[in-house]
């Protein structure tokens, strides 16, 4: 009977392009001719929190490889766009090899570089490329066979887009939150490693935080400042920020909802197509971990799956969660702040946003308890 493992991943590409794309966009051309002669030396120039997230975005890899060696899969679930079956049908013909695989699945993004930055970058990504070989392949480096669930390139867009808007509210919120706080009562903490890449045409935005301390204070005393005599101050100086997040924050879950049925789907899919072609022992699927509360309870419920003899395992993945952390930071922030907007405003929440299609953080890994 094959065995369904789900598995949160941060991809590390998508962080180590993010940061080499920002270092790139603050040199001149002289700076990189110079840098050509040692390529893969180039972290030791990025700044500081940019080399602090390669690091723990490497960390989280190996951590994620050791999962895989455990597990040894047969085939691997990729969010990848779906649309992109012509990829999906090389590599499982093998007319491909894991490298050309990824390297062309990949080209796409470093397609807008242009000039003598194109040259440094793709030196120094192609090493990246290989780290990525390894999560199609088994220990005994024999190709799987691979299947994207992800959405459309098209879809997936609009996705980022409207995220990005509930990025921004968030900001704009935690702002207005942190100095009306500040205003009956000093923080201690100070926000600390805080790294963005906004989101480009065919580039992932990644988050990388390091503020917990500095969050819980905050939510801490807005929790306690709401239960006394100042919450008509807390209200009136937050009503409005609180009001634009939660819409924001809503219209994005209303979309995750959709995009998470959509991945199901195509995840059942295409276990009903493996399952059909031949007997695989172990399959892994490799989700973000914004997704990945939703998938594995739909996985949980199917009985599609329980009718084909899938069983759902459950890995102990407490230290990739652990790893992750610094990714998620801003998701778990923004998922506790949509809390705090309701109480604010003096609503409840509904029905349809109390689901685990609604959690942005698993829930047993959501290190930022509300004190409301």
């Amino acid at each position: 009977m094959p065995k369904l493992f789900l598995v949160p991943v941060i991809s590390v590409f998508d962080v180590h392009d993010a940061v080499v794309r920002d270092w790139l966009n603050n040199i001149d051309d002289t700076a990189i001719f110079l840098h050509l002669d040692y390529p893969f030396k180039l972290p030791r120039y990025f700044p500081e929190n940019g080399r602090r997230a390669i690091l723990c975005a490497d960390d989280i890899h190996r951590e994620v490889l050791s999962l895989l060696d455990i597990i040894d899969p047969q085939a691997v679930f990729l969010d990848i766009p779906a649309d992109l079956h012509e990829l999906e049908n090389k590599y499982n013909k093998r007319l491909i090899s894991p490298h050309e695989f990824w390297a062309q699945y990949y080209e796409t993004v470093s397609a807008d570089i242009d000039g003598p930055a194109r040259t440094l970058y793709r030196i120094y990504i192609d090493e990246i490329v290989d780290k990525n070989t390894r999560l199609i392949e088994s220990k005994d480096r024999l190709p799987l066979s691979v299947v994207f669930y992800g959405l459309d390139t098209k879809s997936k867009e609009d996705f980022f887009t409207i995220y990005e808007d509930i990025f921004e509210k968030d900001g704009e919120f935690l702002l207005q939150a942190a100095r009306a706080v500040n205003e009956l009562m000093n923080l201690r903490e100070k926000p600390k490693h805080l790294w963005y890449s906004p989101l480009k045409a065919g580039q992932i935005a990644i988050s990388y935080e390091e503020t917990e301390k500095f969050y819980n204070e905050l939510l801490n005393r807005l929790g306690r400042l709401l239960k006394f005599k100042v919450r008509d101050y807390i209200v009136k100086s937050l009503s409005l920020q609180a009001r634009a997040f939660v819409s924001s924050y809503e219209r994005f879950l209303d979309y995750k909802i959709k995009v998470d049925e959509i991945k199901i789907s195509n995840i059942i899919e295409g276990l009903n197509v493996l399952t059909a072609q031949s007997d695989y022992p172990a399959i892994a699927v490799l989700c973000e971990p914004l997704h990945y509360s939703a998938l594995l309870d739909s996985l949980r419920k199917d009985r599609n799956l329980n009718q084909r003899g899938i069983t759902i395992e459950e890995p102990d993945i407490s230290s990739l969660m652990g790893k992750i952390k610094p990714f998620i930071q801003k998701n778990r922030i923004m998922q506790s702040n949509y809390d705090m907007a309701l109480n604010i405003l003096g609503r409840e929440k509904a029905r349809i946003y109390d689901t685990p299609n609604a959690i942005l953080v698993p829930r047993s890994y959501d290190l930022l308890k509300s004190p409301i």
